[in-house]
Formats: C-alpha cells, sequence, structure tokens
C-alpha cells in the first residue's frame, strides 16, 4: 500500500532524486511515494521555501499539505460510493473519479437525473475563495467540451467557507456551497469475561 505522509528521511530520498533531474513520476514509481507528496516537495523545491535541513517550516508544511490531500482522496471515496447522499439522483459520470481534462483534474464529475453534468470541487477544512475559481474553469471547460448544451453546475465541498466564497457564490444560481461534518463517539470497552479473573488466580495463596 502506498504511503501518503512521508517521513523525514523519505522527502530527503526525493530531494535528492530531484536535484539530480529524474522526473517525479519516476522517482514515485522507483520508490513507491505518492506523486502528489513528491509533487508537493518539488514545488517547494522550486519556490525556494524547502528547508535545505529538511525540517522545520517546510516540513511542517509539506505534511500538512500531505494530509490535506489524504483528508480529500477519504472524502472522495466517501462520497463517490454514495453520491445520492449529496443530491438524489445523482450518479458517478464514466471515469468520474478524478476526472481528467486539458486544464486540470476535476475531483468528481458527476451527472444528475436530468442528465446534467455536476462539477465537484473537495476541499479539506475551509474553502477559500479562490476555490470557486477553480471550481468556474472546470464547469466552462465542461460545457465547451462535453454538455452538448446540457446545463453544468458545480458544488464545492468543505468543512467550512470564508466568507468572500459565501458572498461571490451568493450572486451564482449554478454554484452551491455543501458542508461536510465529521462526528466522533465513543464507548467504554469491557475486558473479556473471564480473562482477567483467570490470571489473577495465579497469584492467590492457597
Amino acid at each position: 500500500m502506498t504511503k501518503t505522509i512521508l517521513t523525514k528521511e523519505q522527502k530527503k530520498q526525493v530531494v535528492n532524486l530531484l536535484r539530480k533531474g529524474i522526473p517525479p513520476k519516476e522517482i514515485s514509481e522507483l520508490l513507491g511515494f505518492p506523486m502528489r507528496s513528491i509533487g508537493s516537495i518539488k514545488s517547494h523545491l522550486t519556490m525556494g521555501t524547502y528547508d535545505e535541513n529538511g525540517d522545520e517550516t517546510s516540513e511542517k508544511i509539506i505534511t500538512a499539505q500531505e494530509t490535506s490531500l489524504s483528508i480529500e482522496r477519504d472524502l472522495q471515496t466517501f462520497i463517490c460510493n454514495d453520491l445520492e447522499q449529496i443530491e438524489p439522483g445523482l450518479k458517478l459520470f464514466q471515469n468520474g473519479k478524478e476526472f481528467n481534462t486539458d486544464i486540470g483534474r476535476i475531483d468528481i464529475l458527476a451527472i444528475d437525473r436530468d442528465a446534467n453534468l455536476l462539477v465537484i470541487e473537495l476541499k479539506a477544512g475551509k474553502a477559500k475563495d479562490n476555490a470557486l475559481g477553480q471550481l468556474l474553469g472546470y464547469m466552462s471547460f465542461i460545457s465547451c467540451n462535453m454538455a452538448k448544451g446540457k446545463r453544468v453546475r458545480g458544488y464545492i465541498i468543505a468543512n467550512n467557507f470564508d466568507n468572500r466564497l459565501k458572498y461571490a457564490v451568493k450572486s451564482l444560481d449554478n454554484v452551491k456551497l455543501k458542508a461536510y461534518k465529521v462526528n466522533f463517539s465513543f464507548e467504554d470497552v469491557d475486558y473479556i469475561n473471564g480473562g482477567f479473573e483467570k490470571d489473577t488466580r495465579v497469584w492467590e495463596k492457597e
């Protein structure tokens, strides 16, 4: 199974190979690390924001990005397994999970009960206003190349949304915001009946 979050030593391996000019895809195949993690490290190297010692600020940023991507993938899988929890009658478009386009990869491309296409953009944690620009770009691509006269809508799904995004979406009738909630519950776990009592009898005096 491919690891999502790389250790400090694994990140150093990636950095060394990138500096030798080896393409990220080859590094991923060679080391078995996720392409997104390698791409994140490459971006920091390109921008000059990667710490030469491979720790502190850059490590925290990269780890946070990898964790965010992991949450988005888990959310993506959860939604794709039951799209009707988002909207009744919604189904996954052919190859609609991480749907590739000429301008990027759509998190989820779905089709509604009226055969209209729905573009879903996922964000771990709080979504900012730049998420709308990303979504509208994908929607425009789908409208120009695939919709065939059908309506194209969009959803941004995140845990929370900043106010600039909320106001921007308010004026659009084909874009909606949906918040996901994670609920945890806890319960006590009892000892296995007889297991603990049996062990204590060894220590009883005759």
